[in-house]
């Protein structure tokens, strides 16, 4: 029994060093760091490139409510992707903090991600990290409620798999980090469009820290605060790693 046991953990051993990648962010000249967080930035920026690039962060978005529901216990009727780049997570509450807890993990989760794809591609698990993308589009796919949900997410999965299955170290570890900068600023955008909502009075009644509020004694604008610490200190670490790079 215990030569299985040893046997097991020396096959995880082995899988976890092949799957990792030599290339990191330390390993690469300043420069390409700096320019493919720019390649991020302008993604997520730039008016029509923002156009498509934006539905894998309106995907992140709902994966983020869909992760909390299942920790919730909650049953999930479905993920829509609209063309407006809004989207809607669908789930069966049983219980007012899950339900907070669900909705409270959509705008914060494009930059908890891009924090943690920065990590990946600072340690060496950029190709791991693709492939726990794909894992989690897959289950957004098994969600989707409309053909252009199902479109945005086969897209996006496709792309991160063929890059995590055929391309070489250097492609996956820059891909990661471009990603993460598109998430990041991406949740920023969110964040801003969700204040001006809630300043301007104009939609509101679309927005999950509204609802928070009108479920809880803790008004939205404190759920507006909680978003922007945890959106703040994951863009800061990610402004670090370029930081780093170019000291």
């Amino acid at each position: 029994m215990a030569e299985t046991s040893s046997g097991v953990t020396d096959g995880v051993r082995d899988w976890f060093a092949n799957v990792r990648v030599d290339e990191t962010l330390a390993t690469m000249p300043s420069s390409v760091v700096l320019g493919f967080a720019l390649a991020g930035v302008v993604l997520a920026v730039y008016g029509p490139a923002w156009r498509l690039a934006g539905y894998p962060v309106t995907i992140v978005h709902e994966l983020g409510h869909v992760v909390a529901a299942l920790t919730a216990g909650f049953r999930l009727r479905g993920v829509t992707v609209r063309g407006d780049l809004s989207g809607a997570t669908n789930f069966w509450s049983h219980s007012t903090p899950g339900t907070l807890w669900t909705m409270w993990w959509g705008y914060p989760a494009p930059a908890v991600v891009g924090w943690a794809l920065v990590w990946a591609a600072t340690h060496g698990w950029a190709r791991l990290a693709l492939g726990i993308l794909v894992v989690c589009l897959a289950l957004v796919f098994l969600l989707s409620r409309s053909w252009l949900t199902v479109a945005a997410v086969l897209t996006t999965g496709v792309a991160f798999g063929l890059v995590g299955w055929y391309g070489s170290a250097w492609l996956c570890t820059v891909v990661v980090y471009a990603f993460a900068w598109l998430l990041t600023v991406g949740a920023v955008r969110g964040l801003w469009a969700v204040v001006r909502a809630h300043t301007s009075g104009r939609g509101v009644q679309q927005s999950d820290a509204y609802l928070m509020g009108r479920r809880s004694f803790v008004p939205g604008g404190v759920w507006l605060l909680t978003f922007a610490t945890v959106i703040g200190a994951c863009a800061w670490f990610n402004v670090a790693s370029v930081l780093d790079a170019l000291a």
